[in-house]
C-alpha cells in the first residue's frame, strides 16, 4: 500500500524474471537511506556497489539497489544519483535501480524496509544513525563503518546486530573500478567488499564462510539479532536503566 510506485514496479519486474523465487522472505532491496549531502557520504554506497561488481552482481544475485534521501547540496546530489544509476543499471538488461530523492514518511520507510535484505549506512562517523535502528526493527541489519564510529552500533553490536566493515577506503571519489580491477594499495577496501559479497551470496547459498566472523556467520543470524536489540529497548527498559544508574550514583555518593 505505502511502497513508492518506483519500488513496486521494480519488484514486479524482478518477479517476472523469476529469479526472486529462490530468495528467502522475498527481500530484494539493497537499501541506503541517507540525506544526499557530502557529510553523509552516500557516495560510499555507490562505490561499494561498484566494487561488488555493479549491475552484473546485482542481477546475478537478484538485488535491487535503492537510494533514498532528500537533496541537500544539489550539485553533489546530482553527481551521486548519476553515478548510482550508471553503476547499477545497463541498457542490455534494464535491471532496475531506484532513486527516491525526497524525505520518506514513516509508512513509506516501513514499506521499503519490509522488502530490504540489507541496509547500508554510508556515513563514516555519525553520532547515532537512527535509520540503522529503524531498519533493524524490520529485521534488516546494516553495514556500518567499524570501530565504534557510529553510535547506533553500540546498541546493535558490531558483527552481532550489524555488520561492521572498514568503509574508510570507499570515502574517495566515486569510482568505476570493480574488485578485480584493484591494485594492492586498495587491499583494505578490497577485503571489505569481498566480505560483503560473501554475506550477500550466502542469502541464496545458505553457506557459512570460515573467513567470516564467527558471531556473524549468516545474514539471517545478524537480522534476528538486530531486530531483537532494536525492539528490546523500549520506554520501560529505558526507565529501568535510568533508575539503576541513579541508584548506583546515590550509592557512590553515600560511600
Amino acid at each position: 500500500k505505502y511502497l513508492p510506485e518506483k519500488a513496486k514496479k521494480a519488484l514486479e519486474y524482478v518477479h517476472q524474471k523469476q529469479c526472486a523465487s529462490t530468495i528467502p522472505q522475498k527481500r530484494l532491496f539493497l537499501t541506503c537511506v541517507s540525506r544526499l549531502s557530502p557529510e553523509k557520504s552516500p557516495h560510499v554506497f555507490v562505490n561499494l556497489i561498484q566494487q561488488l561488481g555493479g549491475v552484473e552482481f546485482l542481477r546475478n544475485h537478484c538485488l535491487v539497489p535503492i537510494l533514498c534521501g532528500a537533496k541537500s547540496v544539489d550539485s553533489y546530489a546530482d553527481e551521486v544519483i548519476q553515478s548510482f544509476q550508471s553503476v547499477c543499471s545497463d541498457d542490455d538488461s534494464n535491471w532496475p535501480c531506484i532513486v527516491i530523492d525526497h524525505h520518506l514518511g514513516p509508512n513509506e520507510l516501513a514499506a521499503i524496509f519490509s522488502h530490504t535484505v540489507l541496509n547500508v549506512h554510508p556515513c563514516l562517523y555519525d553520532a547515532y544513525g537512527m535509520t540503522m535502528v529503524e531498519s533493524a526493527a524490520f529485521g534488516v541489519p546494516s553495514i556500518v563503518n567499524f570501530g565504534g564510529k557510529v553510535g547506533a552500533a553500540a546498541l546493535l553490536g558490531e558483527n552481532e546486530g550489524c555488520v561492521a566493515l572498514d568503509l574508510s577506503g570507499m570515502e574517495g571519489e566515486m569510482t568505476t573500478e570493480t574488485i578485480e580491477g584493484k591494485n594492492d594499495s586498495n587491499e583494505g577496501q578490497d577485503c571489505s567488499a569481498k566480505k560483503l559479497k560473501e554475506i550477500l551470496v550466502s542469502r541464496i547459498q545458505h553457506s557459512t564462510s570460515p573467513q567470516w566472523s564467527r558471531s556473524c556467520s549468516t545474514l539471517a543470524h545478524v537480522a534476528k539479532e538486530a531486530r531483537h536489540r532494536a525492539l528490546g529497548w523500549d520506554e520501560l527498559s529505558c526507565c529501568r536503566d535510568l533508575i539503576e544508574k541513579l541508584n548506583n550514583l546515590n550509592n557512590e555518593n553515600e560511600d
